[in-house]
């Protein structure tokens, strides 16, 4: 019984050592570690796929505030030559209040192409770094097979058996490059945070004086035009 019971210890531990083999072994963790920056480079690019059409969908608006802009200005136009001023005023107002509007949006448009410049560096960055790493890893994965099979022969001859020290220091460098590449993968998850939403809309509380302002300034821009209507008006 005491021979079966050693038999079966050392068929325990043979099988356990082929298990651990196999998540150790260095050519899947190489892939592994490339298939991660494979993933967050196209973490990257769908980034900036979504913050282009997110500013494109904010060009289209501006392209509409202007129609509505150049309509409205017909229809003071048509007010002013039928005597209606009231309906002149009206438009100019809805004319100015799209303006402030527009140029809203216009600033936001600017600050998006900033950050999509730097979405761009980062992808452009780690492209570089997974075409390097896919020719180290290729490289590493060939001399690992080759210095396997110099072990393996060496075992067949010498009877070492798998305490070879060649193989232990490849695995040793594998792991150390691993890490490297892992602690970079988690660096660039930060880069490629952007912050804030897209939100285009005018904050809804101002301040009291600044509003005061604001409408000061378009009243005093409708009475402009008002008068330039009017006097196109007489004129014609």
């Amino acid at each position: 019984m005491t021979g079966f019971w050693e038999r079966l210890k050392v068929s325990i531990e043979a099988k356990l050592n082929k298990i651990m083999e196999r998540f150790e072994d260095p050519i899947e963790q190489l892939d592994y570690a490339y298939a991660k920056m494979v993933q967050q480079l196209h973490n990257v690019n769908m980034a900036l796929a979504r913050a282009v059409t997110a500013r494109k969908r904010l060009e289209f608006e501006v392209e509409e505030i202007d129609e509505k802009i150049t309509r409205l200005d017909e229809n003071a136009k048509k007010a002013m030559k039928i005597g209606r001023e009231d309906l002149a005023r009206k438009a100019l107002e809805r004319k100015h209040i799209l303006l402030l509007q527009k140029e809203s949006l216009e600033k936001k448009i600017s600050e998006m192409k900033e950050e999509e410049e730097d979405l761009k560096k980062v992808r452009d960055d780690l492209e570089n770094k997974v075409e390097m790493f896919r020719a180290r890893k290729e490289q590493l994965k060939a001399e690992y097979e080759s210095a396997k099979a110099q072990a393996e022969v060496k075992e067949m001859l010498t009877g070492f058996g798998e305490d070879v020290v060649n193989v232990a220091r490849i695995v040793d460098r594998a792991d150390g490059r691993i890490k490297e590449l892992e602690a970079r993968s988690a660096a660039i998850d930060e880069l490629i945070a952007v912050g804030g939403t897209l939100d285009v809309l005018e904050p809804e509380e101002r301040d009291e004086i600044e509003r005061e302002l604001e409408k000061a300034k378009i009243e005093s821009e409708i009475e402009e035009e008002l008068k330039k209507l009017k006097e196109e008006v007489s004129g014609g």
